[in-house]
């Protein structure tokens, strides 16, 4: 997982690099963790992830709701436009109505044309804007 963002970093799609101790604690350790779903090639490698928390008062540096979902998506460029990110998607949202979640925020930077248009894509729509950020929502159900 760590790869996939230093890739995106290597990439220019990313502002910094980053570590295993770092994905490991926002990722999979974090304890309002709902999902992390990752999406693999044949081989085994890791294409990209997606994680699921839920908003709190605490860690919460968008202003996100609490008691919404925050995700956050992160595909290899060289996966890019494979269907990886719809695939973690679908997951997610299986995860997200498990949960019992009703809204999703994907908090997006504003110079990310391509993960704004992912989320279009997938059905968010803009719902706040901040000076760096544009901020989207899912609604489920």
């Amino acid at each position: 997982m760590a790869a996939v963002q230093n890739e995106i970093f290597a990439a220019g799609l990313r502002k910094t690099p980053t570590d295993v101790e770092t994905v490991t604690n926002t990722y999979i350790s974090d304890p309002d963790r709902i999902a992390c779903t990752v999406a693999v090639d044949e081989n085994g490698r890791i294409l990209g992830f997606q994680s699921l928390k839920l908003a709190t008062a605490a860690g919460n540096p968008y202003g996100v709701a609490e008691g919404w979902g925050i995700i956050g998506t992160h595909v290899s460029p060289f996966a890019a436009r494979k269907g990886a990110g719809k695939a973690l998607f679908r997951a997610t949202l299986e995860a997200a109505e498990a949960f019992g979640l009703k809204d999703i925020d994907a908090s997006i930077g504003a110079d990310n044309d391509m993960g704004q248009a992912y989320y279009e894509a997938i059905g968010f729509r803009t719902y706040r804007t901040t000076d760096d950020r544009v901020c989207k929502a899912y609604r489920l159900g």
